[in-house]
């Protein structure tokens, strides 16, 4: 029990130094499991009568709660015009019966997709009668994996469309779509940031200037969703809000990876607003075989 109150005790201390080293920064997107982890070791600790240990448990309790507690507040109910779905479908995922039947339920305005394979884009053909507008940006080539990308699927047309790429990784990172003035006006961002863990921290930095750069081209509201590999805990994340002038939607902390931990995964994925946009809200949808679950954001325009 020592051994494991000492780690969480060194994990915690770490978190308050997440700026100065990117794998501490790492360790920050865990406050959920720290805060689960504590809690089950007081538990313990009450139960074998170890009062030393119970304390130690309930202090890394509250310091980890402190930070968590405002990620859990839950979304106001409201009425809205509008709605996106955001969902990494998972290159390797084949349940595309599950996730066709969940895009028709929902019924969005707008849906951006991520580790679209070329077997998804003809799966998701199957919704033309919804989707008449389909944008797919060019297929990733990686190692051992199949070709996959990210796409843009909508209810009415678009005025324009693009992707950007990485200066550094050369990689497709964000794809968006400027919807005309009289329908109304509004931009589409998707991302799938790098992760930090698999490649160099400096590619999801590099991609996360660039994303701020893009949003700021843009006149008008901003709706960004996607896959971020960065939860609300982490400096990178914060700084990426800064830079961006965006904010999340309301609804609460919404875990998304992996899918089949939730809701005491990661926080990945998340939907985020700008400025002329009001009463947004995010929610998770459900198991779909991908190792992440979608988020659903609703909101007005006009705020």
């Amino acid at each position: 029990m020592w051994a494991l109150l000492v780690g969480l005790a060194l994990a915690t201390a770490g978190s308050f130094f997440r700026g100065s080293a990117w794998w501490l920064d790492i360790l920050t997107d865990f406050k959920m499991q720290y805060v689960a982890s504590a809690a089950l070791l007081f538990l313990a600790a009450l139960a074998s009568r170890r009062a030393k240990e119970a304390v130690l448990a309930l202090v890394l309790l509250g310091i980890n709660g402190v930070a968590l507690a405002p990620h859990l507040a839950p979304a106001p109910s409201s009425r809205t015009a509008m709605k996106i779905v955001g969902f990494n479908l998972d290159m390797f995922n084949t349940a595309a019966a599950n996730t066709l039947d969940f895009l028709h339920r929902e019924n969005a305005d707008v849906v951006v997709v991520y580790e679209v394979t070329v077997a998804w884009r003809e799966a998701l053909r199957q919704l033309s009668d919804i989707y008449p507008h389909r944008y797919y940006g060019p297929l990733q080539y990686l190692p051992g994996n199949p070709p996959q990308g990210m796409g843009l699927l909508s209810k009415r047309a678009w005025e324009e469309t693009g992707v950007e790429v990485s200066d550094i990784s050369s990689r497709t990172f964000a794809v968006w779509a400027r919807f005309p003035a009289a329908s109304p006006s509004l931009t589409v961002v998707g991302v799938h940031l790098s992760n930090p863990v698999y490649y160099p921290a400096s590619h999801q930095r590099s991609e996360a200037v660039a994303l701020a750069s893009i949003v700021k081209r843009f006149d008008g509201p901003v709706v960004v969703t996607g896959d971020f590999n960065m939860t609300p805990f982490s400096a990178r994340y914060g700084t990426l809000l800064g830079k961006t002038g965006l904010r999340r939607a309301d609804g609460g902390l919404n875990a998304t990876w992996p899918a089949m931990l939730t809701p005491l995964g990661l926080s990945l994925d998340h939907v985020l607003i700008g400025k002329g946009i009001r009463n947004a809200t995010m929610r998770t949808g459900p198991w779909l075989g991908s190792d992440h679950l979608p988020v659903v954001g609703t909101f007005d325009l006009g705020g």
